[in-house]
């Protein structure tokens, strides 16, 4: 799965040492204590997990206007750097040995791997398509190329974000 990714080797540690240092932040600053799950659908959280799922992926998006792989990594610090807080209230959710709230918290910290890992897939192969397209004019070639891989994968994506928004917006911590 990550051979797709064509990155360096050295890139996958400093990705997965960033989120060794931001779980172990979220360590230093929170107090260890069992987190419970409060199960509720709250339209004011769907929509706030819409606007972060959406977020997620235009930030992605916007990055690849910088025509390199390397500018991926500046969304990617943000993201993984959250997925190591939430890997953090993983932790924490499992000390409280509530078998529901375990399960549904770790299905969203899936859910929100995957969708680093599609919207960092896209990203790169809306910058393969830009540097294969040989149209002169640069953004009219970022835009064609933006919406060719956005077409092509709008249902994984929809999928991903959608499962993302539900499971952020159905849970709270308490």
């Amino acid at each position: 799965m990550l051979e797709n990714l064509k990155l360096r080797r050295s890139t996958y540690i400093l990705f997965i040492v960033w989120g060794v240092v931001a779980f172990f932040v979220a360590a230093a600053i929170f107090k260890v204590q069992p987190l419970t799950v409060n199960f509720s659908i709250n339209d004011r959280r769907l929509l706030q997990g819409l606007l972060r799922g959406l977020l997620l992926l235009l930030a992605y998006v916007i990055f690849t206007i910088i025509p390199t792989r390397m500018a991926i990594v500046i969304p990617s610090f943000f993201y993984f750097g959250l997925l190591g807080s939430y890997l953090w209230q993983f932790g924490m959710v499992i000390l409280s040995g509530h078998w529901r709230g375990i399960a549904m918290d770790l299905l969203f910290v899936i859910a929100y791997t995957v969708l680093i890992y599609c919207a960092t897939m896209t990203a790169f192969q809306i910058i393969n398509v830009v540097q294969k397209n040989r149209s002169v004019y640069y953004f009219s070639k970022w835009f064609k190329s933006v919406k060719r891989v956005m077409k092509a994968h709008w249902l994984s994506l929809s999928v991903v974000t959608g499962a993302y928004v539900v499971l952020w917006s159905m849970f709270s911590l308490i």
